[in-house]
């Protein structure tokens, strides 16, 4: 079945972007499969769906049914617009998993099982790893250079997960390709069955168990 969508993002120099269907979708977009002439952001295209090499979304056999005369990079706000039909006030997985995260540490720190200085640690590094997304959906955008995969993942691994997560959801970045995704839930649980240890006193009894 053939889709149509707005071309949202385009990295004229690489020949590759995105296009976003009228549910919302979001799927990846080469210059090899589109017939004619280079598209513009803004661009009206019509496309086959397919799954891609490393599992993500695909658009193929793509047309461009009508042209934007005044092309112009996507803003974040509209980014972050929310796919028609779907409230702005829907709670994501990843914003689950942020929260969730959020009150382990509070429970943790508000029952002495855990120091103040741990809330701010993970405050900070969420604050630093939310601006890399950021800044890593802008250059993707206006196709500049881009923060790596890795540095995104250490930076989550180094207690900013949340943060992460958070910036995620809110800017819709990172969330097809399988192996990031994969590797960032990963995280996301390693940094939940610490923090849940944490709260609930499992590791005191562990380490009681074991000396004893």
């Amino acid at each position: 079945m053939r889709r149509s969508g707005e071309l949202i993002q385009w990295n004229n120099k690489g020949g590759y972007g995105f296009v976003r269907d009228d549910t919302g979708r979001d799927y990846y977009v080469h210059i090899s499969s589109i017939a004619g002439a280079r598209p513009r952001l803004g661009d009206s295209l019509e496309f086959a769906t397919t799954t891609g090499r490393k599992g993500r979304l695909s658009a193929v056999d793509v047309t461009i049914a009508s042209t934007n005369p005044t092309p112009r990079p996507a803003t974040l706000r509209e980014v972050k617009r929310p796919a028609t039909g779907v409230s702005r006030y829907k709670l994501g997985l990843r914003t689950a998993a942020a929260t969730l995260m959020t009150l382990l540490i509070l429970w943790a720190i508000g029952t002495d099982r855990a120091p103040q200085w741990i809330g701010l640690l993970y405050a900070a590094m969420g604050a630093g790893s939310a601006l890399l997304y950021r800044f890593d959906k802008l250059y993707a955008l206006t196709g500049k250079y881009r923060v790596s995969e890795t540095n995104l993942h250490v930076v989550d691994l180094c207690f900013g997960i949340i943060g992460g997560l958070a910036a995620q959801e809110v800017y819709r970045h990172k969330t097809v390709k399988p192996r990031f995704v994969a590797t960032t839930w990963g995280i996301a649980l390693l940094h939940t069955l610490g923090l849940a240890a944490l709260a609930f006193g499992w590791l005191g009894a562990l380490f009681g168990w074991v000396s004893g």
